[in-house]
């Protein structure tokens, strides 16, 4: 499976979070109060908070985030492998704080004069011209 069992499993736990909230009255936060959270002109931040009140969109939005944390934490792990690039910290920032853990393995990265990690997508553009 290439080392991607994690992500699965917490995705399909995010799915099944989900999935079981839907299926209940009142399992989850109102469409109304979810759209509140992107709607510029509006307060976002109060929305969200708003949307804390209901257990399910907790365990929903704390499984989304962990996926995630894991899929950039491992994003950063295999390029340290590839690049030989020292990422314990990086990856740890990232599973305790999500994004500064990114940040911190770029400033890795420039520090050790190894330069910031290439773009895929532009690897995969010149495969097509």
């Amino acid at each position: 499976m290439g080392g991607y069992e994690i992500l699965t499993i917490t995705s399909l736990v995010h799915f099944f979070i989900v999935a079981a909230s839907i299926a209940q009255p009142d399992g989850t936060a109102p469409m109304a109060e979810f759209a509140d959270v992107f709607d510029p002109a509006g307060d976002p931040q109060k929305a969200m908070v708003g949307m804390m009140q209901y257990p399910n969109f907790v365990s929903e939005e704390w499984s989304h985030v962990l996926t995630w944390d894991l899929f950039v934490g491992r994003w950063i792990w295999l390029d340290g492998l590839k690049r030989g690039i020292f990422t314990s910290h990086s990856v740890l920032l990232c599973n305790l704080i999500g994004p500064p853990g990114l940040l911190l393995h770029w400033a890795t990265c420039l520090v050790t004069g190894k330069g910031l990690p290439g773009n895929e997508a532009e690897a995969i553009d010149e495969l097509d011209e």
